[in-house]
């Protein structure tokens, strides 16, 4: 039996980090065609590279956000819940 440690599952956690970087690298020198973008009244031009992974991240923070305020919601509701749970223990001694 072999045994791991933190370097190993440190390691073997950095490979798909490592993968998910050569393909957006990969991406990045492929789409390096300008194009115009827009957002609100701002305008210029980007590499077409640039502007979609400017808007993945802007997705990423989006659904970050909306994850931190749920996850916030379900321990505020386990903590009112866990709350009452313990009154009605100490009515019933």
């Amino acid at each position: 039996m072999i045994l791991s440690t933190r370097t190993s599952r440190a390691w073997i956690g950095l490979l798909p980090v490592l993968v998910v970087l050569i393909i957006i690298l990969v991406f990045v020198f492929q789409n390096p065609e300008d194009v115009k973008v827009r957002l609100f009244t701002l305008s210029g031009t980007l590499p077409l590279s640039v502007a979609l992974l400017g808007a993945v991240i802007l997705g990423a923070l989006m659904v970050l956000a909306l994850g931190s305020v749920r996850i916030f919601q379900l321990r505020r509701q386990f903590r009112r819940k866990a709350r009452a749970f313990e009154e009605v223990g100490r009515r019933s001694r």
